[in-house]
């Protein structure tokens, strides 16, 4: 299992990756480790596993920057396999027409469901939200959720 590296590596004056590794991201693990690369995380206490009772590890939400400058969003259980099926063409036909440049932006979750329900969320928003996202801009975020809920109330800017 591996957790992201520590710190956000986007560059926006370069639209895209600062490090120049295909699995930069913008969320801190709990422990700091060298930038740059997947570093395997540690197991978790409590965990129950039975055959009854069966719980994934954890999954992943991410964002590519595709070749177009397009953004896909994903979810899976295996951050590293799935980069590498978007990198051959294998994993959707969006990434086989318009190759990954690389991934943008990740997010741990407990279960793939809670990863899905992220990814539908993020689908729904506008391209500015997703990038405000992506360089972690928070307060960008809370700016672009207000203006779309004053523009329903009927009090546009």
């Amino acid at each position: 299992m591996f957790e992201s590296c520590p710190g956000s590596h986007f560059d926006a004056k370069r639209g895209g990756r600062a490090s120049g590794h295909p699995f930069s991201c913008s969320r801190p693990p709990a422990t700091e480790q060298n930038c740059g690369e997947m570093v395997p995380s540690k197991p978790r206490e409590g965990r129950i596993e039975g055959p009854e009772m069966k719980f994934t590890e954890s999954a992943w939400f991410y964002i590519l920057r595709l070749q177009s400058g397009a953004l896909y969003l994903g979810a899976t259980t295996d951050l590293k396999a799935r980069y590498k099926e978007h990198i051959a063409g294998k994993a959707s036909r969006t990434t086989a027409l318009d190759p990954p440049a690389g991934i943008i932006f990740s997010e741990r979750y407990l279960t793939f469901k809670e990863a899905r329900q992220r990814e539908a969320q993020v689908k729904r928003w506008s391209r500015a939200k997703k990038e405000a996202l992506v360089r972690g801009e928070v307060q960008e975020l809370k700016k672009l959720s207000r203006s779309r809920e004053m523009k329903k109330k009927g009090k546009s800017k």
